[in-house]
């Protein structure tokens, strides 16, 4: 039997067939392990969270003078050394620690290593206490007075937020802005008595403002307060647009008495009656009947006015007001004014 052989050119052949799928191969596997070796890094890298950028939790604020508000270094463990370009418009603490001091302009700079973080700050000359220092404290008889839920010593937890109103806030009592900050409370909360009380704000990060209750925000949650923008931006960014806030209820630092206003509409036979500038919530108004020699209790509404649906004479009025911590202020010769214009008592509730 013949058994064919390869000549010596069929053997050349062959040996460079099998060099070049050798070299093919070779190259092919170093291919695929550098293919490999990208998809790990990629798995490895995709799976650690990534390098939070360090920045100011504030870079652009707003504050009147006296007002505290803290600045915080984001994304860094390193320890930041505090300064300002204008010690007489705000000082600045080795903690971050704002107060404003003077009308005028700032830029406060945290430098962190090598780099360094501004934020800028415009102090108004508004000399409102928003920080919780108040002109004057609650005297201890107002402190230990029990109003429940509403005690000067209760603390209150909700949810913060900010919105654009509109038009007049639900409390009817929107001149306030001019001097304070103001906010809407949650419905249950202010359909408890709550429609113009001064409340402490503080925030996730410590910061404190003062605000007056000039409108009720009806989807709210017990204990949420919705801040105007203004005032939400002078503790919080408006990028954070909801946060965990706490607040309780605090004197409203005036010097001047009570008012009455009357609806215009009013007469001895119908009447409503607001009560403006009150230090602490109001629990009741009432009027002296002069028929049954008695003090006659009006129902509240909901847009803040007290209403006499039977109306109450013509008056000279006497008025009796009581707060929540059981302070009474009784006003006479109180006479109807249905221009709109205030009417002044005679003093205001004790601190």
């Amino acid at each position: 039997m013949n058994i064919p052989r390869y000549s010596n050119m069929d053997g050349l052949l062959y040996r460079g067939c099998f060099e070049k799928w050798r070299k093919w191969g070779k190259g092919m596997r170093r291919f695929l392990y550098g293919v490999l070796v990208i998809l790990l890094c990629v798995v490895v890298l995709s799976g650690q969270p990534a390098q939070a950028k360090t920045r100011l939790n504030k870079t652009k604020l707003t504050i009147s003078v006296g007002q505290k508000v803290t600045l915080k270094v984001k994304g860094s463990r390193k320890k930041a050394k505090w300064s300002r370009s204008n010690k007489k418009v705000a000082t600045v603490s080795r903690k971050g620690k704002v107060r404003a001091k003077k009308a005028g302009k700032t830029t406060i700079t945290a430098k962190v290593g090598k780099k360094k973080y501004r934020c800028k700050i415009t102090v108004i000359s508004i000399k409102i206490p928003n920080d919780g220092e108040l002109i004057e404290k609650p005297s201890e008889d107002t402190k230990k007075q029990d109003a429940g839920e509403y005690s000067l010593d209760q603390v209150h937890t909700g949810e913060g937020t900010f919105y654009d109103r509109v038009s007049g806030g639900a409390a009817n009592i929107d001149y306030m802005e001019n001097t304070y900050y103001t906010a809407a409370m949650n419905n249950e909360d202010y359909m408890n008595g709550l429609a113009g009380a001064y409340i402490e704000i503080t925030d996730k990060d410590g910061d404190k403002i003062n605000v007056v209750i000039t409108d009720r925000l009806p989807e709210g949650k017990k204990g949420d307060i919705d801040l105007t923008r203004k005032t939400f931006q002078q503790i919080e960014p408006l990028v954070t647009g909801r946060m965990k806030i706490t607040w309780k209820i605090v004197p409203l630092p005036t010097t001047e008495p009570i008012q009455y206003v009357f609806k215009p509409t009013s007469s001895q036979y119908w009447a409503e009656v607001q009560v403006r500038n009150h230090r602490y919530p109001i629990r009741k108004l009432e009027y002296f009947d002069t028929a049954k020699n008695a003090y006659v209790e009006l129902p509240r509404q909901e847009y803040n006015y007290f209403t006499a649906a039977s109306g109450m004479g013509a008056g000279p009025f006497t008025f009796r007001v009581t707060d929540f911590y059981g302070h009474v202020l009784i006003d006479t010769g109180i006479s109807m004014n249905t221009t709109g214009t205030p009417v002044n008592g005679a003093a205001n509730f004790p601190y």
